[in-house]
């Protein structure tokens, strides 16, 4: 992909997407916390998106806040099992599991 083409792209993504790949970006650079806030950002402005919840609650864990990422996972579950998808929702439990599982370690 050129430089032009993925200028491009960048264009035409959702508030959404450009959320989430600065997030991806300012992780791999090292910067937890400014992925924490642009994801964060991302949840509460798509409320009702279930996937942004999990890698929201999934940084906050990264970031060791625990209770944060619980939360955020747990509101990510309940938006899975509202709409109709179970199997979905047990794996987001799961997750939380393993969240709460590293607080007692």
């Amino acid at each position: 992909m050129s430089f032009h083409d993925a200028h491009d792209a960048e264009l035409h993504e959702t508030r959404e997407a450009a959320l989430c790949r600065r997030a991806r970006r300012s992780r791999r650079r090292g910067d937890e916390r400014r992925a924490l806030l642009l994801l964060r950002e991302a949840a509460y402005e798509n409320e009702h998106e279930p996937k942004l919840w999990v890698f929201y609650g999934l940084q906050c864990a990264r970031t060791g806040r625990v209770d944060e990422a619980e939360r955020a996972l747990l509101h990510a579950a309940w938006l899975r099992e509202r709409a109709h998808e179970p199997a979905k929702a047990r794996v987001t439990r799961e997750l939380l599991d393993a969240v709460l599982g590293n607080r007692a370690a």
